[in-house]
């Protein structure tokens, strides 16, 4: 008798132990702090380490120095680090050698970023669109709103499924382009 309340108790507190953690996931909270200059990775890493889910929106770009050419990883948003935490604690982020301060809203409170806004930063520094119904046809006036043709007007020769090429007459030349990085003219 004395095992079968023991195996009850015992799932009754793995159930609570599940319960609780469904909980904090659900109330968890972005937050932002400001770093040191160039300290934006090494602060997510401290987070990490220390068990706080931290992000820092980068993507790859090439530097050039005098003697090479190398593909480096550079944040998006220079000077912030995000993480989440069920609470803002004070202690956690004190410890990190690498933040300044927290950001803080209107009224001085920390700033709460919301899941889906760390999301979309997520989900654009991967390369996705979020408007996946571009549609373009041939023929079509455009214009380029992006990269080194910013600003040049062309005329659409073809579509694909995420490219098109332009004619651009101004330079006399056709380009092969992301659908996202052109808009209707």
């Amino acid at each position: 008798m004395l095992i079968n309340n023991l195996k009850i108790e015992y799932k009754i507190v793995n159930y609570l132990k599940i319960i609780f953690l469904y909980i904090c996931f659900l109330v968890m909270s972005w937050f932002a702090a400001k770093t040191k200059p160039k300290g934006e990775f090494k602060a997510m890493d401290f987070f990490n380490s220390i068990g706080i889910n931290s992000y820092v929106p980068s993507y790859r770009t090439k530097k050039e120095w005098s003697d090479r050419i190398k593909k480096v990883i550079v944040p998006a948003i220079s000077g912030y680090v995000f993480f989440e935490l069920v609470k803002i604690n004070f202690e956690f982020i004190n410890l990190n050698p690498y933040t300044k301060c927290v950001v803080r809203g209107i009224d001085g409170a920390p700033a709460v970023i919301k899941e889906n806004e760390i999301a979309t930063l997520k989900k654009h520094l991967n390369g996705k669109t979020t408007n996946t119904e571009i549609n373009f046809y041939e023929g079509q006036n455009i214009r380029v709103c992006s990269g080194p043709f910013m600003l040049k007007k062309g005329i659409v020769n073809k579509v694909n499924d995420s490219k098109v090429i332009i004619n651009i007459e101004s330079i006399n030349i056709n380009l092969i382009l992301n659908k996202s990085s052109v808009v209707a003219a």
